[in-house]
């Protein structure tokens, strides 16, 4: 069956690297754009709800025959969770990724996926706010991007820019990295905003020291903010 598209959507994308091996304190991943990756999201309604995200890539090219198959219903019984959501396929737009304190590696399914992020639901909601709304994810990270090579740019009306981490196939699975660059027409941009792609000269290293700022756009392609 396909996956649903339950709570928590809005947090698509949010979630990071997954390495294979034990647990440690820093992990890294080259070579990563246009890698594809899904996510699993196990969520724990009490004591206070919290969503944990288990993410595939660098241990399983999550499969879509694979990802097609999997009964979220199932899933939850299975890791002892509330409620499981389905985030993927998604491709990650950056060239590298440094990521602190990564978590556990767990079994769904057959296949492996790691632990990377858990986000405090009582902070976000369970109902998706509209595209193109600020949200603050909790993670330290810092995603490298290398000079002389495309990367794709929101900005809003106050001149606040987001580049985008991922590219989404859940509302267009056929969405890919050669579309990107014309992106502009097909997103809903609100008044205000607007989308350009461009190669900056330089290497572009974009930190989130135990906070980032995120948006979605309407086809769930996920951007972080620029804080500089």
């Amino acid at each position: 069956m396909r996956p649903a598209k339950t709570i928590v959507t809005v947090l698509t994308g949010l979630a990071l690297l997954a390495a294979a091996g034990p647990a440690m304190a820093k992990v890294q991943s080259k070579g990563m754009r246009d890698g594809r990756y899904c996510e699993i999201f196990t969520i724990f309604l009490s004591p206070s709800p919290i969503a944990r995200i288990n993410n595939s890539y660098g241990l399983n090219r999550c499969r879509q025959g694979w990802w097609e198959s999997l009964d979220p219903a199932a899933l939850a019984v299975d890791a002892g969770a509330d409620l499981v959501t389905l985030n993927g396929p998604r491709h990650w737009l950056m060239d590298k990724v440094v990521v602190q304190d990564p978590g556990p590696v767990s079994t769904f399914a057959g296949k492996r996926l790691r632990e990377v992020a858990a986000i405090d639901l009582t902070k976000v909601g369970l109902a998706p706010p509209p595209a193109f709304t600020q949200v603050k994810i909790q993670r330290s990270t810092r995603f490298v991007f290398r000079g002389g090579r495309p990367v794709f740019q929101l900005t809003d009306p106050d001149g606040r820019r987001y580049l985008m981490q991922s590219y989404s196939q859940i509302v267009d699975p056929d969405l890919s990295y050669d579309q990107l660059g014309r992106l502009g027409k097909r997103i809903g941009l609100p008044d205000g905003w607007s989308y350009r792609s461009y190669e900056p000269k330089r290497t572009i290293a974009l930190p989130a020291n135990g906070q980032a700022t995120i948006v979605q756009d309407e086809l769930r392609n996920t951007y972080q903010r620029i804080h500089r």
